[in-house]
């Protein structure tokens, strides 16, 4: 059925100009016609009266494990759990976050590939739910961050045959983790601790970068992200301690950057049940991260906004709107950040001829607002409806 959605102020994430008062005719998930007033059509298509609403695409979170459940220990609750209560708590993340709009997620580490799994039903139809991409495991050094429920490596043979399994199993793209954690008490979890060689970086962006599989980083330190700037990974994650020679390096090499900026604010909040050295870890991230966040920005490296939900003591709901609002208050302009976690990810993931914008020949990924989102980025928390693909939710 063709459905016609009137009376809408659709805002256009790319220059964020607003055109009020606008029809979009959507035809099997697809827009194929905006236009201003009403859409004369033949037949008896569904009408969405929007009510005046602020219309943007569906938006997008680009850190997310979606096995875990926001505990003071996720990690420890799915091994004890297993595998089957995890992608269905998976599924159950990935439904709640497309409640309130967010239609596109990339999972960047789940136990035993689960995320890989959860992606594939719902690409082939067995189930109904968001755009989940997914890195499957985390490839990290043996005792390092992401041990335990990640491939754990020593060499480039071990690092070709963890990226060679990943993508065997279906991984969308991969997650390497080249320097230690806020998350983490083992040995060599210390906030300077670089981890993965520049050798074992190679062999994976070389073995990847052949099938066009970007590869994504958990780098904190300096040093780590250098190490992965230089040795052709395509987007760091937090980035915590980014200087401004760097940033321009990232700029100059085309290596985006998802900050995660609130992760580490509530890791750092003193909970029963998380372990001190991640409090302690977290404290020291957040002095710096505002920081790396600015040189990103001035150095005009590409940013998408993500969240790193149902991390330690994040809470078991979506955070993207949250993160939005603190990337929002450390400087970032209110459209910047609204591209940041639309067309800006989309471009990521290499899908934005497909989505990330409300545009003529894209999917219909509509999420309708009370207020203005440019005026005031809090308004992103007015989710009056959200239509994913044409289907009202």
């Amino acid at each position: 059925m063709n459905v016609v959605v009137k009376n809408v102020n659709i805002v256009d994430v790319k220059s964020g100009a607003i055109s009020e008062n606008s029809s979009i005719l959507i035809q099997d998930g697809q827009i194929t016609e905006i236009d201003k007033g009403s859409l004369g059509l033949p037949g008896n298509p569904r009408v969405i009266d929007g009510e005046n609403n602020y219309v943007i695409p569906g938006m997008a979170d680009m850190h997310v494990h979606l096995n875990w459940d926001g505990g003071p220990d996720p990690r420890r609750k799915v091994i004890e759990e297993g595998s089957k209560i995890a992608i269905l708590r998976a599924y159950k993340n990935a439904m709640d976050h497309l409640r309130i709009g967010v239609t596109t997620l990339l999972d960047v580490g789940s136990m035993d590939d689960l995320a890989i799994d959860l992606s594939t039903a719902i690409k082939n139809g067995v189930i109904t739910g968001p755009n989940v991409y997914s890195t499957g495991r985390i490839i990290c050094i043996i005792g390092g961050h992401g041990a335990g429920l990640g491939y754990e490596i020593s060499g480039p043979g071990d690092a070709l045959r963890a990226t060679r399994t990943l993508i065997k199993n279906g991984a969308d793209l991969l997650k390497i983790a080249a320097t230690s954690g806020a998350y983490g008490a083992f040995g060599a979890e210390k906030l300077e601790s670089i981890q993965l060689d520049p050798e074992e970086i190679r062999t994976i962006t070389s073995e990847a970068g052949k099938y066009r599989i970007k590869v994504n980083a958990h780098a904190l330190n300096l040093d780590g992200i250098r190490n992965c700037v230089n040795n052709g990974v395509s987007i760091i994650h937090h980035g915590a301690f980014l200087d401004k020679e760097t940033a321009r390096l990232m700029k100059q090499k085309g290596v985006s950057l998802v900050p995660t900026l609130l992760v580490y604010q509530k890791l750092s909040e003193k909970v029963p049940g998380v372990m001190p050295e991640a409090i302690k870890k977290a404290s020291e991230v957040i002095k710096h991260h505002k920081d790396a966040f600015l040189n990103a920005m001035e150095a005009g490296v590409k940013i998408a906004g993500g969240t790193d939900a149902y991390s330690p003591n994040f809470g078991g709901f979506p955070r993207i709107i949250d993160e939005a609002i603190l990337m929002g208050e450390y400087g970032m302009s209110n459209q910047e950040v609204l591209r940041s976690i639309t067309i800006n990810a989309a471009e990521l993931l290499e899908n934005d001829k497909t989505s990330g914008s409300i545009e003529k020949g894209k999917e219909a990924d509509l999420v309708f607002l009370k207020d203005n989102p440019i005026k005031d980025l809090k308004n992103l928390k007015k989710v009056t409806k959200v239509i994913f693909r044409g289907i009202e939710i």
